[in-house]
């Protein structure tokens, strides 16, 4: 393979990759889609981004390159700038994440996205941005943003943190210029619901002026694309908002507000008839067709001083609101520290109402992730109907010990404190063997703290804890904590799902092994419940896709965490007597060993 014709900017391309890269190649140059399983060390960025961009630009498409954390924007980012360099090309690039986030006004960080868009239209509404003001004169750009915005193009590819930087400098506002920029850009790095939020794509992609029809969207670890369609199509209405809503709309002397909010909460109310939850059936819940037009009337007038709009929050409720197939409606008692507080939760079921439509209009869609297994489980699932490939690992066997430890569970009734003990004393004897460090990750904060107090009075190296809601920063200063440690060794404790056993990335021989104690599986709550029979119904598999499936592939972006490269080493533990279980075992590679004696292995394998 010539590198220059997929724009390869190292020196060495791995068969793997190369069996990627030309796949990427044949998929936008004919328009297909392309769904890769590309585990850890691959490098499936380039192998994505290199061929794509060649194709795009002889095609005149627009790369969109889409990450479900902004964590994740800085590899493709960089791997860009070395394209740039080595071919000494011209590249437009934005990364782009929420307004919110790119605002220049003091305070807006602690609104919601909905809250924000709110201020931010009533602001720009009134001329009351300065920063919007001098990038926007009307539908124009104004000569202060042209002239800057040709210097953040030749400056891109750049991360969003010197994009900021820039335009603060200018006294412009960040977002207009980053559409400025992205009306002349070949990749647009972004979050999922700027392709996946129906509303939100719309309108981005006008004002950057692109047509889906000429975008090849890369989706990287895409295994998390169908749990993010759910939460943005999903919404929460409680009898607490409703009661803030009513306190707002006699603020502000809303009369005609009032009686439609008695109304909504009344049909809140009737809906529970006794503690817990049950599903609402179809027309169960009655509500004003007109009430979201009234509520927005007057949100915005409370916008305009306070940024944040009780009334707004219950209109996008109602306006999302359906009986479709595909979603449930479930009203439920929550106990609180101030009472009992109902809630109706509209759920999306079915991420392939929102995806299916944007795979069929795009140019082409790459998918790709380390956890993508099996991959008929994701086509399902999200309606995708492109080739599939599932690529092995390019690291040497050798340098990975996996095992499965079969005494202890996180099932509901195993959870005893003799069990928590046990749990506690086999992480320490194998953190204790490793030389370096460790990471436990567990089905939830929760039950890591059960088995804390255990743990901490076990084990002799330092214990780090991660905290659920942890700042960009705090995760970083918690990073370099334990990078801190690799000599002698720390163990880090978090959760499954929490911003450690997946969205985090650790570099060299940060990370020595990680133990997955237990099985990350949902509740199994009315919501779980009717998504299992959904996907019965629809695919006949609805245990395998809407409870296990979905647990293990968590399980395995756990463990990709020890080995990044080809030459770290590191020891992979699944830490519950289920994984031997048949649907769980066939789930693992041949590798995957039961051990009867771990604290003998592990000190094998380091010294051995």
């Amino acid at each position: 393979m010539n590198k220059e014709e997929m724009l390869f900017p190292f020196d060495e391309i791995r068969p793997v990759q190369e069996d990627m890269m030309l796949r990427v190649a044949d998929a936008v140059q004919r328009g297909r889609d392309f769904m890769a399983h590309a585990p850890t060390g691959l490098g499936k960025t380039i192998a994505a981004l290199g061929p794509a961009l060649k194709v795009a630009q002889e095609k005149n498409l627009t790369i969109f390159f889409l990450t479900s954390r902004h964590t994740q924007h800085t590899i493709a980012l960089d791997t860009l700038r070395d394209i740039k360099e080595k071919y000494n090309l011209s590249i437009p690039v934005i990364d782009m994440i929420g307004k919110k986030h790119l605002c220049l006004q003091e305070g807006v960080q602690l609104l919601s996205s909905g809250e924000f868009s709110e201020y931010c239209k009533q602001v720009r509404e009134h001329k009351q941005c300065q920063y919007y003001e001098k990038a926007r004169d009307g539908n124009e750009f104004t000569m202060d943003a042209k002239v800057v915005g040709e210097t953040l193009v030749k400056l891109s590819p750049l991360r969003i943190e010197k994009h900021i930087e820039h335009c603060a400098d200018e006294g412009l506002c960040p977002y207009e210029m980053n559409l400025y920029v992205g009306q002349k850009a070949k990749v647009i790095v972004a979050d999922y619901y700027y392709m996946f939020n129906p509303s939100v794509s719309k309108s981005f992609l006008h004002k950057v002026k692109k047509d889906l029809s000429d975008a090849v969207i890369i989706v990287d670890e895409a295994h998390n694309l169908t749990g993010r369609i759910r939460e943005l199509l999903s919404g929460r209405l409680s009898t607490t908002l409703l009661r803030n809503a009513s306190k707002e709309a006699n603020e502000l002397g809303a009369d005609d507000c009032i009686p439609l909010l008695n109304e909504i909460s009344e049909s809140v109310l009737e809906l529970l008839d006794l503690d817990g939850e049950k599903i609402v059936p179809k027309g169960g819940f009655k509500f004003p067709e007109h009430a979201a037009d009234v509520f927005l009337k007057w949100s915005d007038k409370i916008v305009e001083d306070k940024k944040r709009s009780n009334l707004a929050m219950v209109a996008k409720f109602l306006d999302s609101y359906n009986e479709e197939s595909g979603f449930v409606n479930i009203i439920k008692s929550v106990d609180t520290d101030r009472g009992k507080r109902v809630e109706l939760v509209h759920s999306c079921m079915d991420p392939s109402v929102i995806s299916a439509p944007v795979f069929a209009q795009a140019h082409c869609t790459i998918l790709m992730s380390g956890t993508l297994k099996p991959i008929k489980m994701y086509k399902n699932l999200l309606g995708f109907e492109g080739d599939g490939a599932e690529y092995p690992s390019p690291f040497p066997k050798k340098n990975k010990l996996s095992m499965i430890i079969p005494e202890t569970s996180t099932k509901y009734t195993d959870r005893t404190d003799a069990n928590y003990k046990r749990i506690a004393q086999i992480i320490a004897e194998i953190a204790d063997a490793v030389p370096g460090n460790s990471a436990a990750f567990f089905p939830s904060y929760y039950l890591r703290d059960q088995i804390l107090p255990y743990l901490q009075s076990a084990t002799a190296k330092t214990v780090i804890i991660e905290v659920p809601g942890m700042s960009k920063n705090e995760k970083e200063e918690m990073l370099e904590r334990f990078a801190s440690y690799k000599e002698h060794g720390a163990l880090l404790l978090g959760a499954a799902s929490g911003s450690f056993g997946e969205g985090v990335d650790f570099a060299g021989d940060l990370l020595k092994c990680v133990i997955v104690v237990g099985l990350p599986l949902s509740k199994p709550d009315l919501y779980t419940q009717a998504l299992i029979k959904y996907y019965d119904h629809k695919f006949g598999n609805g245990w395998d896709f809407g409870y296990t499936l979905p647990a293990l592939s968590t399980v395995m972006q756990n463990a990709g965490r020890c080995i990044r490269s080809e030459t770290d080493r590191g020891v992979v533990i699944y830490l519950d007597k289920r994984y031997v279980w048949e649907n769980y075992r066939k789930a693992f590679t041949e590798d995957v060993k039961v051990s009867r004696e771990h604290v003998n292995d592990v000190l094998k394998f380091f010294y051995e």
